[in-house]
């Protein structure tokens, strides 16, 4: 078991209260985590601990370690901290859909025509043969 500085799990804790999810290199040879400061080896132990406890969601994933704050997490923390409800992670806030509409409509350099052959070409051969049908 590794003994974990209180000023460090203070420091792990906020990083996760702010952002909601926390990226952990599997190198525990690691010195320091890249955005704690935090050696690597101590901030991994204590995001075990939390998940052991069913607080926070892991997915691992190309040597690196994921780990999700769930809302129990949340609550966990922010006790932990003696922090106030205000602080919302990250990845619990609704991203702005504005982006999406700034975002130009695809058109091929034909002009007004999309890309590809899949584009409107004209009426059904069917659609025809009834036209000419009842005329």
């Amino acid at each position: 078991m590794v003994q974990v500085k209180r000023q460090d799990r203070r420091k792990v804790y906020e990083y996760l209260l702010m952002e909601g999810v926390i990226v952990i290199k599997k190198d525990m040879a690691l010195p320091v985590h890249s955005e704690t400061g935090v050696k690597n080896l101590e901030v991994w132990m204590l995001l075990r601990s939390l998940r052991d406890k069913k607080l926070v969601d892991l997915v691992f994933s190309w040597q690196y370690y994921y780990y999700y704050l769930k809302a129990e997490g949340v609550k966990y923390v922010r006790d932990k901290l003696g922090i106030v409800e205000d602080v919302i992670p990250a990845t619990f806030k609704k991203a702005d859909k504005k982006f999406e509409e700034d975002v130009p409509e695809r058109r091929g350099p034909r002009g007004n025509k999309p890309f590809g052959r899949g584009g409107n070409r004209g009426p059904r051969r069917a659609e025809e043969q009834t036209e000419t049908a009842q005329q």
